[in-house]
């Protein structure tokens, strides 16, 4: 069965993080079946400066094409693509409505499957005519849960639509390879244990909640820092801290991303993931696998996640957050100790292979 299958997504990051790891190693295994990937990527993904890995992804003889954000367009390229390419199924990730009308027109009244990939929780719109559109315009959409907390959504809002659970899988090779940093790397004073957070969406990764948490035990006489990563949103993030804390703290360090993401994982004592809302987070299974101790919200994505050394609160409740970042700390220890057996669970848990192998069953299926 060769031909192709063409994967548009709303992807503009830095880095090209553990997704695009995740469509190559799809990409391997459809090429044993006759089958290979092409991508689209929305227009802002030519515009994000050098965009390194993208042009890697060219380098390497891979098919890349970039949506013009009009949608008619948008819907001509895509036609020509199914056309030109021979695709055998288009695949979407992250995007927009309007992203969305350009891959219905394209496909209309075409016998091309329409999969899209549901990374986050489906949300109903306050207006309940726009939910009736929207099903409307999804009916014929084959959706992927990255979670089965994800299915559980889409089971309440597309009841009529064919959809799967695939959990998310993790490259645990890429974070195999890693630097030894110190304190003094990041202008940290000594303390008793750094701690990470991801915090380029301030109030949905719960950044707010991780600076309370952490003021609180600082009072209580520990001298704990927090390295926040980001890929954007710099100055944005610095105003939120000093408008909780009054002040930018020497304890806080706002430092940009890195795509040897394992670099930071190993060098601090605990990752926090306070989220309010995640699909399936792969920063939270790649921290399980690292050296670092975790601290997850109890969110529907995170509580039922097997994490080594793993230590859930009580959602919002920065009481509860503080006094798990004291266990997660103190455990720190263990799970050096214990760090092979932790990666081996990890590995058997969330490996990528498992990922593309039951994305690839779930093509042969429908085509």
């Amino acid at each position: 069965m060769p031909g192709t299958i063409l994967h548009i997504m709303n992807y503009a990051a830095s880095y090209r993080g553990n997704f695009i790891d995740s469509l190559w190693s799809l990409d391997k295994k459809l090429q044993l079946e006759g089958l290979k990937n092409i991508y689209l990527f929305a227009g802002d993904a030519k515009s994000e400066g050098p965009m390194s890995w993208i042009k890697e992804m060219q380098q390497q003889g891979e098919e890349v094409y970039f949506l013009a954000e009009n949608r008619n367009q948008d819907a001509g390229l895509i036609r020509k693509l199914i056309e030109e390419k021979n695709v055998k199924a288009v695949h979407t990730h992250f995007i927009t409505m309007q992203q969305y009308l350009a891959v219905y027109q394209a496909t209309f009244g075409k016998k091309i499957p329409v999969f899209m990939h549901m990374h986050n929780h489906s949300k109903v719109a306050g207006n309940p005519i726009k939910n009736i559109i929207r099903r409307t315009l999804y009916r014929k959409c084959i959706m992927i849960a990255c979670s089965e907390s994800v299915y559980h959504s889409l089971e309440r809002d597309y009841p009529k639509n064919e959809k799967y659970s695939i959990d998310n899988g993790v490259n645990f090779s890429r974070l195999d390879s890693y630097e030894n940093l110190r304190e003094e790397d990041f202008g940290l004073e000594k303390s008793e244990g750094v701690f990470l957070i991801f915090g380029f969406d301030f109030y949905r990764k719960g950044v707010d909640l991780a600076v309370k948490a952490l003021k609180e035990l600082r009072n209580q006489g520990h001298s704990f820092s927090l390295l926040v990563s980001l890929s954007t949103n710099f100055e944005q993030v610095e105003k939120n801290i000093i408008d909780i804390l009054g002040e930018m703290p020497s304890w806080i360090k706002v430092i940009s991303a890195r795509n040897d993401v394992a670099t930071l994982y190993n060098f601090v004592d605990v990752f926090l993931s306070p989220s309010r809302e995640e699909g399936l987070p792969y920063s939270v299974v790649e921290a399980g696998y690292s050296s670092c101790s975790v601290v997850m919200s109890d969110i529907s994505a995170q509580v039922h996640l097997k994490i080594p050394y793993g230590y859930w609160f009580e959602s919002e409740n920065v009481e509860d957050f503080a006094d798990k970042i004291l266990k997660a700390q103190k455990e720190h220890i263990k799970k050096l100790e214990n760090w092979d057996k932790a990666k081996q669970s990890m590995r058997e848990n969330y490996a990528l292979d498992t990922w593309s192998e039951q994305v690839e069953k779930l093509y042969k299926k429908i085509l």
